[in-house]
């Protein structure tokens, strides 16, 4: 009898569970009474195997990230721009606040180079003296490379187009050496010369000249057109004999009076000197003194006179002819070709862009 009792009891809790689902069913809304919306089947396309291909193309792009730029509407939800934190280091924004710099297409150094060079070719934006430093080890600094400046032509770094600039990371990238080379002083001493005879010997002209600055000992012989002079590279050039008649203001009688001239040509140069007949004048002996703006460089002056040849460090066939040289400048010309170069004067600042030579190694 008991057997028979616990059949009915498991029918009557499976009746009462029935009951109780059909119960939620029934007075609980169901997704489609919340929203109208009639749920449906997962659709779209089956999920294709990952390849080989774009597990690479992530990893090159993931080493590689890029900026992201405005978009035309500059509607954007997300910001990639770069700045830069240095308190007091770079020029206060219009709104007073010099901590922060937003490194983009227009922002520069307080030396005016773009931020974005540095940030371009891996320099440390935050070290102060980065324009100074020289990672490739060429002897150029970053600043100097970052101008590039031709021979005889100076540039602030704000005015530069850094598409000519040199690669500061490649040594066989770098401004001509020539370009290092400056002027940095030039010393004028007149010597006194005077033409004070002619004559003429078997049907040849020849010239009496005296030099106030040399010993007696040296003065210069009776002398040929051609002949050289034997002082500052000069050589005797034509001679022009001419007389006129002067008023003689004491007397009012007319004096015959020779104003004839001899040239000293320095071919070398091109210098030429005109000598009036017994009329003393000055002629510039110029002495100039170069130095090669270049770490190995340093404190080393290059002393040569006007019509003299000297060698350039780093500059293949570098021998150079000094032209002249004052207070603007130099001129100087290559023997092998003839080209000739403006040199800049030096300003003491320059040296200031000059990397320190790398230290010796001990043995």
């Amino acid at each position: 009898m008991k057997k028979q009792i616990e059949p009915i009891i498991l029918v009557v809790a499976l009746l009462i569970l029935a009951i109780g689902a059909a119960s939620l069913a029934y007075f609980y809304p169901t997704v489609k009474d919340i929203t109208g919306i009639t749920p449906l089947s997962a659709q779209g396309k089956n999920v294709t195997a990952l390849r080989a291909d774009d597990i690479a193309g992530s990893l090159v792009a993931w080493s590689s990230p890029v900026f992201w730029n405005d978009p035309p509407s500059h509607n954007r939800l997300f910001s990639s721009d770069k700045y830069l934190f240095f308190p007091s280091a770079y020029i206060p924004n219009p709104n007073g606040n010099n901590y922060i710099v937003k490194v983009d297409k227009d922002s520069k150094s307080p030396s005016g180079v773009f931020l974005w060079w540095y940030d371009q070719h891996g320099l440390d934006l935050g070290d102060a003296n980065v324009d100074n430093k020289d990672p490739d080890g060429d002897g150029f600094s970053n600043i100097v490379e970052y101008k590039n400046e031709p021979v005889g032509v100076r540039y602030e770094a704000k005015d530069v187009d850094p598409a000519k600039s040199t690669d500061p990371n490649d040594a066989n990238s770098h401004p001509d050496y020539l370009n290092r080379l400056r002027l940095q002083k030039y010393e004028s001493v007149p010597f006194h010369i005077l033409f004070f005879g002619y004559q003429q010997l078997n049907g040849k002209m020849l010239f009496q000249l005296h030099l106030d600055d040399v010993d007696p000992d040296k003065q210069p012989q009776l002398k040929a057109t051609g002949d050289p002079l034997g002082f500052g590279g000069f050589v005797i050039g034509p001679f022009h004999e001419e007389h006129k008649d002067i008023v003689d203001h004491a007397t009012g009688a007319p004096e015959n009076v020779d104003v004839s001239t001899l040239e000293l040509d320095q071919p070398d140069t091109g210098l030429k000197v005109i000598l009036p007949f017994r009329q003393k004048i000055d002629s510039p002996e110029v002495t100039a003194d170069f130095v090669m703006l270049m770490p190995s460089e340093r404190d080393k002056v290059i002393r040569i006179s006007q019509g003299k040849t000297f060698s350039v460090p780093y500059v293949k066939d570098g021998m150079f002819l000094v032209v002249s040289a004052d207070a603007k400048g130099a001129v100087i010309r290559r023997v092998s070709d003839g080209k000739t170069y403006s040199i800049l004067t030096l300003l003491d600042k320059e040296w200031n862009e000059v990397p320190q030579a790398p230290a010796e190694k001990q043995p």
